[in-house]
């Protein structure tokens, strides 16, 4: 196998997609307001959105945990205990 020469940088893929050209303006102009390219705006965009579809599965994962929940019925008996010795 062939060794890449010190320093050498991987070739990063290139992605092509087609959007709307309105979009594309609009994207393109908040970049620059940003003070960044198009590459840079849509990279961050999309790894913005990765990260909350990341979070937003673990979240449902640690939610599908029983272990420590109750249901909302006990929730709501609880509250009603809670407001009726309030009131006493």
């Amino acid at each position: 196998m062939a060794r890449k020469p010190q320093g050498a940088v991987a070739k990063r893929p290139k992605v092509y997609f087609d959007i709307d050209p309105e979009l594309r303006n609009r994207i393109k102009a908040e970049a620059a307001l940003e003070g960044k390219t198009l590459r840079e705006w849509a990279t961050e965009a999309l790894v913005e959105k990765l990260e909350d579809a990341v979070d937003a599965r673990e979240g449902m994962a640690a939610l599908a945990d029983e272990e420590g929940t109750v249901t909302l019925e006990e929730l709501d008996r609880e509250y009603l205990e809670r407001q009726g010795a309030l009131h006493r």
